[in-house]
């Protein structure tokens, strides 16, 4: 992920400022503590925004970008 963002790409969340919604665990007693999941992209593209939503039978919750191509 370092790498990654070292190469210039941006993570979305953090973009609109939800960069440390927590995705990780889901669906347990505890609710989510760790942010796992990401959506990068290139600088260059805009992050219009970002949403994480539930989804049933995984232990991951979903992470939605809308970009914004130059």
């Amino acid at each position: 992920m370092r790498d990654l963002l070292g190469k210039g790409y941006i993570d979305a969340a953090e973009a609109v400022g939800k960069g440390l919604t927590p995705t990780w665990p889901h669906g347990r007693l505890l609710p989510p503590l760790i942010t796992i999941d990401h959506v990068l992209a290139d600088r260059r593209v805009g992050v219009a925004r970002v949403e994480v939503r539930d989804v049933p039978r995984t232990d991951h919750r979903a992470v939605f970008a809308e970009l914004r191509l130059p």
